[in-house]
């Protein structure tokens, strides 16, 4: 795929057991997410959500896709999304259920705001984006926050070249609404795309 090297997996299973297993019940990444990292993380996402205050004011729901234990779901509720979801490969109750990023079960049309920041951890781009297009309402909008060219991380499925590779994956009719460097600290690879799904 151009622009996306997608690593390999002998199969899909492998792939599920790998990404499950960074952040799985009794690993020292969740012991950390759910205790130490759990304020800082939900502060970085006030950050990240605060430009899009107008945009969020009018959802009446949104899902977060890959979100390990929910900070990005628990700020959005504090933001007065109180319809707000998380879906992972490991479910945190009450913010996060259990799910896969590749096949959501949720009705068409049916969020008004998705977000998700593991783009580099999905295995079938074109399936995960398939996916936002389905689920999100027209006029709503899918903020992604995109690791690009980072090969640090283990876990990663995928080596994204830059953004405009994710937004050819789209095949409805969008309005590009932000497409720039996040420009925080902490994530100091990533990049912010916010797409408008246009009726």
């Amino acid at each position: 795929m151009e622009g996306i090297e997608v690593k390999n997996y002998s199969n899909y299973e492998e792939y599920l057991k790998h990404q499950k297993s960074k952040a799985d019940y009794g690993t020292p990444l969740r012991q950390r997410l759910l205790g130490e990292l759990w304020e800082s993380d939900c502060e970085g996402f006030r950050l990240n959500f605060a430009p899009y205050k107008e945009i969020l004011s009018k959802c009446k729901n949104a899902l977060c896709l890959g979100a390990r234990v929910g900070q990005e779901v628990f700020v959005l509720k504090e933001m007065g999304i109180e319809d707000s979801l998380g879906i992972d490969l490991t479910a945190t109750p009450p913010l996060v259920i259990e799910g896969d990023v590749h096949d959501l079960k949720f009705e068409n049309e049916s969020y008004d705001f998705i977000f998700s920041n593991i783009f580099d951890h999905v295995l079938y781009p074109e399936k995960f984006i398939s996916e936002i297009e389905r689920v999100l309402k027209p006029g709503g909008h899918c903020l992604l926050h995109l690791s690009v060219m980072d090969t640090q991380d283990t876990h990663s499925a995928n080596i994204l070249h830059g953004s405009h590779h994710v937004v050819s994956l789209f095949k409805n009719n969008i309005d590009v609404v932000e497409d720039n460097l996040l420009g925080q600290p902490n994530w100091p690879h990533y990049w912010t795309l916010m797409i408008k799904k246009l009726a």
